[in-house]
C-alpha cells in the first residue's frame, strides 16, 4: 500500500503541455510547499516520520532560509514552530537516521533564523520557534535531549550531530550574552557530556568543538551571575582533560602556523632545500615548473597575511580561560615541561617494562618538545602579523596568557632551568629579525623573543597601548623573577635593549600624535623605563657575566639623545597648568624625573669619560671597542641611587582589566 505522503507528493511537477517534465527531489518539493505557507502534514499521519527519513538537502534548505524575508518568515510562524517541535520529537525516536536528520534539519533551520536581523533577538526568535508561553516547556526538553544524545548516542554520528546542534544554538547570537536561550543550558548544564567527548578516544575528532563549546558556555554572563560551567572548569582535576586540551591546542597551533609558512617560508634551510628540489625536478622534467608554484610564491603576501589566522585560532580563548581560572592546569603545563630534560630527552622505548608512569600517561612522550612550545611558536607569527582588530584580540589573549603564566613561581622555575632546553621555531618573516636561535635553550628565552618580536613589529602611530602594556608586563614579571631568585640567564640581552630603546625613540618622535591617548602612552613609557631601571640596579643578579653589563651601559650611552629628549618632554608643562609633567605617572611616590635619574646619570657620566679620553688621545672619533673599554674601567666613580620596589607589580585580574575585551573576543568568530 502506498504511503499517504507519497499519494500527495509524487516527486514530479507537471509543466504546461509540450514542456519537458521537471523532476524534483522529494525533500525539495516538501519544503517548497512548506515555505509557501502550506502545511503538507495535514491529513498525513505518517508525514513527519517519513520526512525525517529523507536525506537532508542542507544546500536547498539554507537557500530557502536565506531568501525568505523576515516578514514572510513571521508569516509562516506556525509552520516553523511545528517543524521545530517535530524535529525535537524525532530526536527522541529509536530510529537512528531520524535522529540524525532531525538534528541536521534543526542546525540548518536555526542557523537560517539566527542570521536574520531581529530588533530583539531573544524575544523574537523564541516567539517564532515556540511562542513565549511554551518556551519554558520546549527548550528544556531540547537541552535535555541534546545532553542525553551527546552522552548516550548509539553511534558517533549521533553524538556529533548533538554537539553541532548545541554549538549552533549557543552561538546563535554573535554576542553570546544577548542570547537568552543559553539560559536553558545554564539551568541544565551539559558539562559532563562535553568532558566525556573531550577525553574519550572514540570522539577525539570532536574534542576541538567540545572544548570550544565548553569555553563559550563558561563565558556566558560569567561576571553577572553564577555560571556552573565556569565553576566546574575551575574545579577540573583530571590530567586526562588537561592533556587533551594541550594536545588540541598544539595541533591547532601547528596548523595555523603552517598557514603563515605556506605564504612565506622563513627557514633558510628549508628555502634552500625547496629551491634545490624544484630546480632539480625542472632540469629532468622540462614540462615541470611551467605550472608549478613555488612554496613561498604568493602574489600579494601582505594581503594573504591579513586574512590569517584561520577561525580555529579561537582555541586561544579556551587556553587563556583554563590558564586564568584553573591553577591545576598551570601546574600541569609546568609538569609537562618538566618531563623533558637534556640527559633524558624523550625517546620511543622498545621495552615497556622500563617506561615510567608519567610516560605511560603522556602522549607528549616521543616529541622533541612539550605541547606548550607549539603555542609559543604560533604566538610569534601572530604577534608579528598583527594588522587587524581581529588579530589584535588574539594578540591580547596571547599576551594575557603569558602574563598569567610568568606570575607563577613554579612555571618560572621550570622555564629557566638549564636541564630543559628546546628548539622552538619563531617567526622570521619581517625585518628586523632577531638572532636565529636554532639551538636548544630554556623556554624563558623563547618567551622573551616572542614578546620582543611583538614590540619591534607593531610600532604604529595608532599605538596599541593596551597590547604594549601587556608585552612589557611579561618582560617585567620575567625579569623580576630572575632578580628575586638570582637566576643568571644566558641570553642575547642586546636584542632586548634595542627593542626597548627603539620603542622609546618611537614614542619620542611621534609624541604629538599621542595627545588623545597620553595617559595610556604614559603607562607604556614608564613600563619600558622601569625595566631599564630594574636592569641597571639589579642586573648583577641575572646577567650571565660582567660583559653583559658593559653591553647594557653601552646601549644606554648610545641612546643619550633619546633619553635627553624624554627628559625635556617630562619637564615640559603647559602654561597655567600645575607643575606636574604631562607624562608623570599617576599616584607614583617618585616623580618622572626620578625615574630617569639613573639613566641620565649614566649617560652624563660616561659621556664625560668618553670626551676626556678623546681629548687625552687627540681622537675625533672612537670605536665601539674603545667605548666598551672606557665603560668597563669607570664603574667605580659612577654614583647611582637605588630605587625600591622596581620588581613589584599588580597581579593580573580579569575583571579589573579585561572584561570588555573578552566579551569582544566571544563575538570575533
Amino acid at each position: 500500500m502506498q504511503s499517504p505522503t507519497k499519494t500527495v507528493f509524487t516527486g514530479v511537477i507537471r509543466p504546461a503541455y509540450g514542456a519537458k517534465t521537471v523532476l524534483k527531489e522529494k525533500f525539495v518539493e516538501i519544503y517548497e510547499s512548506f515555505f509557501k505557507g502550506n502545511d503538507p502534514s495535514i491529513g498525513q499521519p505518517n508525514f513527519w516520520s517519513e520526512l525525517f527519513l529523507l536525506k537532508v538537502n542542507a544546500t536547498y534548505l539554507t537557500k530557502c532560509l536565506s531568501e525568505i524575508s523576515q516578514d514572510k518568515l513571521l508569516a509562516i510562524k506556525n509552520n516553523i514552530g511545528k517543524l521545530f517541535l517535530k524535529s525535537i520529537e524525532a530526536m527522541k525516536e529509536e530510529n537512528t537516521q531520524r535522529k540524525i536528520n532531525a538534528m541536521e534539519t534543526l542546525c540548518v533551520l536555526l542557523q537560517g533564523i539566527f542570521s536574520k536581523r531581529f530588533n530583539n533577538f531573544s524575544f523574537e526568535v523564541i516567539n517564532l520557534l515556540t511562542g513565549l508561553n511554551n518556551a519554558d516547556t520546549v527548550f528544556p526538553q531540547l537541552v535535555d535531549t541534546i545532553k542525553y544524545l551527546m552522552r548516550h548516542g548509539e553511534i558517533i554520528e549521533v553524538q556529533h550531530e548533538a554537539l553541532r546542534l548545541a554549538i549552533v544554538i549557543v552561538c546563535g547570537n554573535t554576542n553570546i550574552n544577548q542570547n537568552s536561550i543559553n539560559e536553558y543550558f545554564i539551568k541544565n548544564d551539559i558539562f559532563d557530556p562535553l568532558i566525556q567527548l573531550i577525553i574519550s578516544p572514540k570522539t577525539s575528532h570532536m574534542a576541538y568543538e567540545a572544548i570550544m563549546l565548553l569555553d563559550i558556555l563558561a563565558n556566558y554572563n560569567k561576571h553577572e551571575s553564577r555560571n556552573p560551567y565556569l565553576t566546574k572548569l575551575i574545579d577540573i582535576k583530571g590530567e586526562a582533560v588537561f592533556e587533551k586540551i594541550m594536545e588540541v591546542l598544539s595541533s591547532t597551533c601547528i596548523k595555523c602556523q603552517g598557514q603563515y609558512i605556506e605564504i612565506q617560508e622563513d627557514d633558510e634551510a628549508n628555502k634552500y632545500l625547496i629551491s634545490t628540489v624544484v630546480s632539480y625536478v625542472g632540469s629532468i622534467l622540462p614540462w615541470y615548473g611551467s605550472g608549478t608554484k613555488q612554496h613561498s610564491n604568493v602574489s600579494d603576501p601582505e594581503l594573504a597575511f591579513v586574512r590569517l589566522p584561520s577561525a580555529n585560532v579561537a582555541i586561544l580563548l579556551s587556553f587563556y580561560d583554563m590558564v586564568n581560572n584553573n591553577k591545576r592546569f598551570v601546574d600541569y603545563i609546568t609538569k609537562s615541561i618538566a618531563r623533558f630534560s637534556i640527559p633524558s630527552r624523550p625517546q620511543f622505548n622498545d621495552n615497556p617494562a622500563t617506561t615510567t608512569e608519567d610516560n605511560k600517561k603522556s602522549a607528549e612522550i616521543g616529541r622533541d618538545c612539550p605541547y606548550f612550545c607549539d603555542f609559543l611558536s604560533l604566538s610569534s607569527y601572530l604577534l608579528q602579523h598583527n594588522r587587524t582588530n581581529r588579530t589584535a584580540s588574539y594578540a591580547n589573549l596571547i599576551l594575557l596568557t603569558l602574563v598569567i603564566l610568568v606570575e607563577d613561581a613554579s612555571f618560572n622555575e621550570i622555564i629557566c632551568e638549564d636541564e630543559r632546553q628546546f628548539v622552538v621555531r619563531l617567526c622570521r618573516q619581517r625585518p628586523p629579525l632577531l638572532q636565529n636561535a636554532k639551538f636548544p635553550r630554556p623556554l624563558v628565552g623563547v618567551i622573551l623573543d616572542v614578546v620582543i618580536g611583538f614590540i619591534n613589529h607593531n610600532l604604529r602611530r595608532k599605538l596599541q597601548t593596551d597590547l604594549y602594556s601587556m608585552a612589557l608586563g611579561v618582560i617585567h614579571r620575567t625579569m623580576s623573577y630572575l632578580k628575586r631568585n638570582r637566576v643568571r640567564l644566558p641570553y642575547h640581552w642586546a636584542e632586548l635593549w634595542h627593542s626597548l630603546i627603539g620603542l622609546l625613540k618611537f614614542i619620542l618622535s611621534n609624541i604629538e600624535h599621542f595627545q588623545q591617548d597620553r595617559a595610556s602612552v604614559n603607562e607604556v613609557l614608564l613600563s619600558a623605563i622601569n625595566i631599564i631601571n630594574l636592569s641597571i640596579t639589579h642586573g648583577d643578579t641575572f646577567f650571565p657575566d660582567p660583559i653583559s653589563y658593559d653591553n647594557f651601559f653601552y646601549e644606554i650611552v648610545r641612546a643619550k639623545e633619546t633619553f635627553e629628549g624624554l627628559s625635556r618632554i617630562v619637564n615640559k608643562t603647559k602654561p597655567g597648568s600645575p607643575t606636574k609633567s604631562a607624562f608623570q605617572k599617576p599616584a607614583s611616590p617618585s616623580s618622572q624625573f626620578d625615574v630617569l635619574s639613573n639613566i641620565n646619570t649614566i649617560c652624563t657620566h660616561f659621556h664625560l669619560k668618553i670626551e676626556t679620553w678623546k681629548l687625552n688621545n687627540r681622537a675625533r672619533t672612537i670605536t665601539p671597542e674603545q667605548v666598551y673599554s672606557i665603560i668597563s674601567s669607570n664603574y667605580d666613580t659612577l654614583e647611582l641611587i637605588t630605587p625600591e620596589k622596581l620588581d613589584h607589580y599588580t597581579p593580573y585580574s580579569e575583571i579589573r582589566h579585561h572584561g570588555p575585551l573578552l566579551r569582544q573576543i566571544n563575538e570575533v568568530e
